[in-house]
């Protein structure tokens, strides 16, 4: 256990995680972690040094190190889920494992602006067998339609980058069957269209690349249509979250469809 302000929590554990993933790597920090805290302090802590190591910056950055520790975090809460008696609780933990395994995936997605590190086919093959573990929790969760669309995302953006388009089709399509659903129960249009729901938007997008990829005429007309809802949205509260997903549509579109 840490001897420090339980109020720190987990901040002050960075400079560890920090210091041993820069010198020793990914084992290094999972060992850490497995001494530093007991459960469920333990599993909180793996969460936070994925995202730490994901999000800052550190000497030898890499995606290696993140990934490894969130697998290692994946595989601690399931190990606990298996010991938590109360149904309630354990179902709890394993949707704690969901949230892990999408996060995973996402930080593997290669469609974030401004995110330059290299990525390799493995780190795909990781992200997609993250994405497929969401989707099982999803369903056995009874999650909704919000939910299930995002791990669609996902799974559909690693088979893009796998050079599997034609099954990326099928997932980003689900995903934009889930998010229009959603959108039709907050009562929001399910039209690609500006000042639109973004997620409806942002899917419509996605599906389009996927079938231009796989060689679908009409998929570029759909990403480009997605591209300038995003453009002209105006309303002052949705100008921000259009504007990254127009940076996001963009930066994916130029890696497959060619600028």
């Amino acid at each position: 256990m840490s001897d420090q302000p339980q109020s720190e929590f987990p901040e002050n554990h960075w400079p560890e995680i920090q210091r041993r993933a820069e010198a020793q790597g990914a084992e290094a920090v999972i060992a850490y972690i497995d001494g530093a805290e007991e459960d469920p302090q333990r599993l909180n802590l793996y969460e936070f040094a994925r995202q730490a190591l994901g999000q800052r910056d550190w000497s030898g950055k890499n995606l290696d190190v993140p990934a490894a520790v969130a697998r290692a975090g994946i595989a601690a809460v399931m190990a606990f889920a298996q010991v938590v008696e109360d149904a309630e609780r354990r179902t709890r933990v394993t949707d704690f494992a969901n949230v892990m395994s999408f996060n995973l995936s996402a930080d593997l997605a290669e469609c974030w602006p401004g995110d330059e590190l290299p990525r390799r086919r493995e780190h795909f093959e990781t992200g997609l067998e993250a994405a497929e573990d969401c989707l099982r929790w999803r369903r056995e969760l009874a999650k909704g339609d919000s939910p299930m669309s995002m791990a669609h995302w996902a799974r559909g953006m690693h088979l893009l980058s796998l050079q599997r388009p034609a099954e990326a089709v099928e997932d980003f399509e689900a995903a934009c069957r889930h998010s229009h659903a959603a959108a039709q129960a907050d009562g929001k249009s399910h039209a690609v269209e500006a000042n639109g729901d973004f997620i409806v938007i942002l899917n419509g997008g996605y599906a389009g690349i996927a079938q231009a990829a796989a060689g679908v005429a009409e998929g570029r007309e759909r990403y480009e249509a997605a591209c300038r809802a995003f453009a002209e949205t105006d309303q002052a509260e949705l100008k921000g979250d259009a504007q990254f997903g127009l940076d996001q549509l963009q930066v994916v579109g130029a890696k497959f469809l060619g600028r």
